[in-house]
């Protein structure tokens, strides 16, 4: 559910959160760990785990407490901030895990099945439509998420792509993306603990860079285990090296890259972040799975701050 104090699947499958509004404001965020303000709704019910890093000055933007689907009619559900729609041939199920540490029971789940191919994933969930999306200059993510079956998780040899995010390109052509990565070690196996990186691809209008942990972060994604993710990302200007890019897992800071564009003029790639989409995307080029693993997510909340 909703924070009390303050106040979400790579080809064909996608799980896509209209952003429906932004903050305008033209004084920056403070960058303190302290909690932002938020909507009176926002803050009447719900989950109290996790903002840790969300600044102040940042405005709710969506949120899905997972405790119920989209309808498979092809309709759109908006009861909650955003608007989310999917597809009839998801396999996700709505599970009850009391565990789940944002706003147990309910939580959603994606199977990765044995005999899944690399490049592939298992859920197509998305919202509104590109054309209705606000840009944001700034943007907080904060999910609950459990990966994994029987104390490991079978991992491609590259990694597995946690989800995209769309900045630089239309929201409605979204080729440019920032995608956290459950990395590989550079051979198909079964572990209890992962390293993170992230992805940044741009069609090749600017470089494709991958995000690496700080050196003292060590394992810090752990398999089938319930953990607390937080993201902020800054789109940066126009043609400057002036974005940023920070990763906290249970409260503890595991990536910060600075000084990385991810904006240009060049065909057009001036758009600031504008959608988020849930795709739990197995690999990588190479290899099947060989056994059964899920994908939990739960409390799905972003907030964003200005303009591009």
């Amino acid at each position: 559910m909703l924070p009390p104090h303050r106040s979400l699947a790579a080809a064909s499958t996608l799980f896509v959160i209209a952003i429906l509004s932004c903050s305008p404001d033209s004084t920056s965020p403070t960058t303190s760990t302290a909690s932002s303000d938020a909507s009176a709704a926002d803050r009447s019910s719900g989950s109290s785990v996790g903002f840790q890093h969300q600044p102040t000055g940042f405005t709710t933007l969506t949120v899905n407490t997972a405790n119920v689907f989209p309808p498979f009619s092809g309709g759109w559900y908006s009861s909650l901030p955003g608007a989310w729609k999917m597809n009839q041939s998801s396999t996700a199920t709505l599970i009850s895990d009391a565990s789940a540490p944002c706003s147990p029971p309910t939580a959603w789940s994606a199977t990765y099945r044995a005999g899944l191919a690399a490049g592939s994933g298992p859920i197509t969930l998305w919202g509104q439509s590109g054309a209705t999306v606000k840009e944001s200059r700034k943007w907080y993510v904060r999910a609950c998420i459990k990966v994994g079956n029987a104390g490991g998780y079978e991992n491609q040899s590259w990694g597995t792509k946690m989800w995209f995010g769309t900045v630089g390109d239309s929201p409605s052509a979204p080729r440019c993306s920032i995608i956290p990565v459950i990395k590989g070690d550079g051979k198909q196996a079964v572990k209890s603990s992962w390293t993170a990186m992230t992805t940044f691809e741009c069609g090749g209008v600017l470089p494709t860079v991958n995000f690496y942990q700080i050196p003292s972060a060590g394992r810090p994604i752990k398999s089938d285990t319930w953990q607390v993710h937080e993201w902020l990302i800054d789109a940066g200007d126009i043609d400057q090296k002036n974005g940023r890019f920070q990763w906290w897992i249970d409260g503890v800071l595991v990536i910060d890259k600075q000084g990385q564009k991810f904006r240009t003029a060049a065909s057009g790639r001036t758009h600031g972040l504008s959608v988020w989409r849930w795709t739990p995307t197995w690999g990588g080029m190479n290899g099947v799975r060989t056994r059964t693993d899920y994908y939990k997510i739960d409390d799905v909340y972003v907030s964003a701050w200005g303009t591009p």
